[in-house]
């Protein structure tokens, strides 16, 4: 193979490359590019109409080929955003090739490239207009089949960016060029790929004859009303804005009637007239939509157990577009606090997350408030962090998220003990101001709730001072009247010590749900020693500080006053409401419905559906005050982006919250098997005499355990000369729908 020359005409050979490439398409093609460093937050992504605004690529690559990695992506959109639900021209199949080489290749690429020397990328040309969603198929296919060469796996998707022929590559040291190294006139229909790439696993080509008649969907809904999931309602009904994603209605859609015993003829007559169908919206033809479906209809066959339908209701709470537009965003004050008290000592990152928003709650959640339909909702959050040991440093992220917080405001904290009427007391005089109730071990309250009368109206009491509501209680020889109550709880504990006192009355009442779990493992290899602070450590301090006191004196100002020649200080009760957009609002509609899907579908619906509610309108709340963090407005306008910053730090408290309901209710019979099955993961092969000296187990009580695992087909049991010795099964991971 002869390697293209590019020492001149280089403007030329790019032209003429896109060119080749889009062919007669129109639309908007994109350029991407980020420094040799490959700082996530310097890159960037330009979009220019084509072919007419090739000139101004041309000139874009020019500026910044020196110094920047540029990409490509292999289609055409139809608005100035990479999205997949945007593409409209897709001329060619693509693929990441990496390290497999060209004859290792079952079709031959239409063009090849080299993005640096024994690595590189395809792109096999469609000889007529293909449907984005086959392109992608196709491509898939493509990677999977060549996976064991060298193949990315990864480099498939609809979004992906290829490197552009003619700039550098600044991956590694040498800076090779991106060569063209073969062009091939040759152009490949759908069909071609079958004969090669039909064989590949979980990717074969669907090719159903699509049905020449159809019946009335929405009479089929209606047939079935009472039996649908009230989702597919909302789906087949609800308008879409634009710019969302369309894709993942529409095949949450077609999922929703597969499972609810629709065959692929009903879902098509459905799927036609719903509100998100993405192809009707595009204008592509009816044949492209069947497609879609028979894809669904497969995927829906290949996943009959259960536990995967049960998956599709606990998938991730942002898509991958979403993910990476906020991974390569701007810092939020939280990412900047991590960073920051990561460098103080070894405690679980995690808890620092939990340490930065109790923070802003702590100093905002007083001033601001979001007005809904249902009512006010101040962004008081509450955290309990759980570890197994010590060494996750809990009390230390306590600690230093509390330190700072005083040091803005030394007013937010208040006794962490004493009785009900103590507490009323203590809040009685701090209408509208935030309180913080530190509990560093909450067990031992736990404990009393549960086994002390005088305790047993506590956790209705919080459930109510939570959401702001007037208490009052009626004393021996006066009244205590809470008024405007803004309580933040920061509480700790040992996980199991935690999940062994919480009852599924605790749960049900709304109590637990309202708190954001966030638990952590120990791990021996992040304890560092002790040492001196360094100067970074104290000016990072300095500016996150200053950062708080600027925040805190805009959303809680204070106005002098002059009485009898002396000034007066005093607070100005102003409340700064907070506004969602109407996309922010239709983007967290999506998240809760999805919350509440998940726990509906969930083994224990009673359970984690208030839990999920409850966690979607904590993840509201953290997108209030994460909009409060970088506005000084009289009113804070949460965007999309904030919806979906909370939700992508959603995610792992749903993650969290699981691992902590799954205990609820459980007897201590269940727990001592959870304690064995523990120890029988951490330790592969441990014998039977070890777990009964470690657990104090008897000789019928081991028996009995062991059987019990093993029946439940969690451990299996074998002889090693005179010695048992148990593993954990390895169940194999069910794929996801």
């Amino acid at each position: 193979m002869e390697v293209v020359d590019i020492s001149a005409e280089t403007d030329k050979r790019r032209s003429t490359f896109l060119q080749l490439l889009f062919g007669n398409g129109t639309g908007y093609f994109c350029i991407a590019y980020g420094t040799r460093d490959r700082d996530p937050k310097k890159f960037r992504e330009q979009f220019f109409k084509y072919p007419n605004e090739i000139p101004q690529a041309l000139d874009l690559i020019n500026k910044v080929y020196q110094g920047h990695n540029v990409w490509f992506c292999p289609h055409l959109f139809d608005t100035r955003r990479r999205k997949k639900e945007n593409v409209s021209y897709t001329p060619c199949a693509w693929s990441d090739l990496d390290t497999c080489q060209p004859d290792e290749l079952f079709m031959k690429p239409s063009i090849l490239i080299e993005s640096s020397p024994g690595r590189f990328q395809g792109l096999w040309m469609f000889d007529e207009e293909v449907d984005p969603d086959d392109a992608e198929n196709i491509s898939q296919r493509i990677a999977y089949g060549h996976a064991d060469n060298g193949a990315d796996r990864s480099g498939w998707d609809l979004t992906q960016l290829l490197r552009l022929p003619f700039t550098y590559n600044y991956k590694y040291a040498t800076t090779p060029t991106v060569q063209i190294v073969e062009i091939d006139k040759v152009k490949y229909s759908l069909t071609d790929f079958d004969e090669f790439y039909d064989t590949v696993q979980g990717f074969q080509h669907i090719d159903v004859p699509m049905p020449t008649e159809f019946i009335d969907g929405e009479e089929l809904l209606q047939k079935e009303r009472l039996k649908l999931n009230p989702t597919i309602w909302r789906l087949y009904q609800e308008p879409l804005p634009e710019d969302a994603s369309w894709s993942e209605p529409l095949w949450k859609l077609e999922m929703l009637l597969f499972e609810a015993g629709f065959n692929a003829q009903q879902v098509m007559s459905i799927v036609m007239n719903a509100a998100c169908n993405k192809y009707e919206k595009r204008g592509a033809p009816l044949v492209q939509l069947w497609k879609d479906v028979c894809r669904a209809e497969l995927k829906h066959q290949q996943s009959t157990d259960a536990a995967v339908l049960k998956d599709l209701f606990d998938e991730p709470l942002v898509s991958d577009e979403e993910r990476k537009a906020i991974i390569e965003g701007e810092d939020t004050f939280i990412e900047r606090y991590i960073e920051w008290a990561k460098s103080l000592g070894d405690a679980a990152p995690q808890y620092h997350q939990a340490g930065a928003f109790t923070v802003l709650s702590s100093l905002l959640a007083g001033a601001v408030q979001l007005p809904t339909s249902f009512g006010t909702i101040k962004p008081n959050l509450w955290f309990m962090i759980l570890a197994d040991t010590t060494l996750t440093r809990k009390s230390t992220a306590m600690d230093i998220a509390m330190d700072l917080a005083m040091e803005v405001n030394d007013d937010i904290l208040m006794a962490t003990d004493g009785s009900i009427e103590g507490l009323l007391t203590s809040l009685s005089t701090r209408a509208g101001k935030p309180s913080v109730f530190l509990r560093d071990e909450f067990s031992g309250l736990l404990e009393m709730i549960t086994k002390k009368d005088y305790y047993a109206g506590m956790p209705e009491l919080f459930t109510k001072l939570y959401d702001g509501k007037m208490q009052k209680r009626v004393l021996r020889k006066e009244s205590v009247e809470v008024r405007d109550p803004c309580l933040i709880i920061f509480a700790g504990g040992i996980k199991d010590k935690i999940t062994s006192l919480l009852s599924f009355e605790q749960v049900s009442s709304g109590f637990m749900p309202r708190f954001v779990f966030i638990t952590a493992e120990s791990d021996v290899n992040r304890v560092r020693p002790l040492g001196p602070p360094t100067d970074v450590t104290d000016s990072n301090r300095e500016v996150i500080r200053t950062e708080l006191e600027e925040m805190y004196s805009f959303y809680n100002r204070t106005i002098q006053m002059t009485v009898k020649g002396t000034k007066i200080t005093i607070d100005e009760k102003v409340k700064v409401n907070a506004k969602l957009t109407p996309d922010a609002w239709f983007r967290y509609n999506q998240l809760e419905q999805q919350m509440l899907d998940s726990g509906i579908r969930s083994d224990r619906a009673d359970i984690m559906t208030p839990t999920f509610d409850r966690l979607a309108k904590s993840i509201l709340k953290a997108a209030v005050l994460l909009a409060a963090t970088r506005q000084r407005n009289e009113t804070i306008i949460v965007e999309v982006e904030d919806i979906i910053r909370a939700a992508v730090y959603g995610e792992n408290w749903r993650m969290f919250v699981k691992e902590v309901m799954a205990n609820v209710g459980k007897g201590q019979a269940e727990r001592q098997l959870d304690n064995i099955l523990g120890a029988i993961k951490r330790r592969p092969g441990v014998t039977r005499s070890y777990l009964m000296q470690a657990y104090h187990l008897s000789a019928r009580d081991a028996t009995q355990l062991f059987e019990t695992l093993e029946q439940r087909n969690l451990i299996i049991r074998q002889k090693n000369g005179k010695a048992e010795v148990l593993f954990p099964t390895v169940i194999p991971a069910l794929a996801k729908v």
